[in-house]
């Protein structure tokens, strides 16, 4: 057997890498000799960083509420790689309770950009998930300053979205503690945004797919010249996974809640499409499963041991349902 063990992080219990540890101890229960092959996932939201090689670098930038944080990111050479959420993300900001949808910022991404850009990279991956701000991305391009527009190819963006740049609040603002009134300004804003972007760099990029990634973030790195691109597709090309499919048997993915949003964008869903395109067998293992996203080979941990210990223990619950799920297929 050739297995290879693709999961996407389980949020706030597992990265990628300690769920797939725990997919591959029941693999090894189930089938002793098999070929295990480890790809931890990511779709350029929480976790992008570790699956791109892990941080070496750290700063401190401006936070999400303006206050000093200490950013982790990656420089290789002359190529970097930068988590928007380590320097802005919704949960420095202590979560959409404590959040300022209206005040919060992505300056410290633009800084950390910044950073990069001063040392010497000429490629830079910029994941976008996570993000407390909706501020159209406006405070980033301000930290920039003379950094923008960029070089042709220097910053690639990674997003697990589609949404546009004006949908930008409608979608994820009350995500971050938005109001419908707070919404409704918002999006007045991020129109404004936009117009400013075009007469600045001469691109609209209001209604272009994935530009409202991060609250409008991707979308003002696009008008300066960036890449927006799959954030799923980039991360699996750059381990392989496709090559890796090419000579399983089974692939085994998941993550922290699996629902009909995992399969357009997310880790899972694109470890599924890839797959299928092998076709090779998939199953899926995750802490909760949507009604809208069962299967039968779609497994819950809280089903399996039940809720409170699928968060006790995740690692533990989650060797116990794949060991489960295993030992049910028919292969």
């Amino acid at each position: 057997m050739r297995i290879v063990i693709a999961p996407d992080k389980f949020k706030g219990t597992l990265t990628a890498r300690e769920a797939a540890d725990a997919m591959a101890l029941a693999v090894r229960d189930r089938w002793p000799g098999a070929e295990i092959a480890i790809v931890p996932m990511a779709d350029g939201g929480d976790g992008t960083l570790d699956a791109l090689g892990g941080a070496n670098v750290h700063d401190e930038v401006t936070g999400p509420l303006g206050a000093p944080v200490r950013a982790a990111w990656r420089l290789d050479g002359r190529a970097a790689v930068i988590e928007s959420a380590a320097a802005s993300g919704l949960v420095l900001a202590g979560g959409a309770e404590a959040n300022d949808p209206w005040g919060a910022t992505t300056r410290g991404v633009g800084e950390l950009i910044g950073l990069a850009l001063d040392s010497g990279s000429v490629r830079i991956v910029v994941g976008t998930g996570g993000v407390a701000a909706t501020d159209g991305g406006r405070a980033a391009i301000e930290a920039l300053g003379d950094h923008v527009p960029f070089a042709p190819g220097q910053v690639t963006v990674l997003t697990d979205t589609t949404t546009t740049f004006v949908h930008a609040a409608e979608v994820f603002g009350p995500q971050k503690g938005a109001d419908a009134e707070l919404v409704e300004r918002l999006t007045e804003r991020l129109r404004a945004d936009a117009a400013d972007w075009t007469e600045r760099f001469g691109l609209d990029v209001s209604v272009v797919p994935r530009s409202g990634a991060a609250g409008g973030l991707s979308g003002a790195l696009l008008a300066a010249g960036a890449e927006v691109v799959d954030g799923a597709a980039y991360v699996a090309q750059a381990l392989e996974l496709s090559e890796a499919l090419a000579e399983s048997d089974l692939v085994l993915t998941g993550e922290g809640a699996f629902d009909a949003t995992s399969l357009a964008g997310k880790g899972p869903g694109h470890v599924l499409s890839v797959a299928a395109r092998h076709r090779v067998p998939a199953v899926v293992i995750a802490g909760v499963v949507a009604a809208d996203a069962v299967g039968s080979r779609v497994f819950s941990m809280s089903e399996v041991v039940g809720a409170e210990r699928a968060l006790a223990d995740a690692a533990e619950a989650l060797r116990v349902t794949t060991t489960q799920a295993l030992w049910q297929l028919d292969l």
